[in-house]
C-alpha cells in the first residue's frame, strides 16, 4: 500500500507537535504549583520582589 508524501509529513509532524504541547502544559503546570507553594509571603510582598529583580535593584537581603 502507497501513502501519500502529504500522509508521510502529516504521520512524522503531528506526533512532534503533540509531544511539544505535552512538553509546555507541563511546564505551565509545575510552574503554577511552585508559585502555589510560595504562600508564605503575601501577594503584594511577592509582585514588589519581582519587579526588583527584575530592576535588578540589590535589598540589604541581597547584601548581608
Amino acid at each position: 500500500m502507497e501513502y501519500s508524501g502529504f500522509m508521510l509529513v502529516l504521520g512524522g509532524v503531528l506526533p512532534c507537535l503533540g509531544l511539544g504541547l505535552f512538553c509546555y502544559l507541563l511546564k505551565l503546570l509545575l510552574g503554577f504549583k511552585g508559585d502555589n507553594l510560595e504562600q508564605e509571603e503575601p501577594q503584594y510582598v511577592r509582585e514588589i520582589n519581582r519587579k526588583l529583580n527584575l530592576n535588578n535593584v540589590e535589598t540589604e537581603r541581597d547584601l548581608s
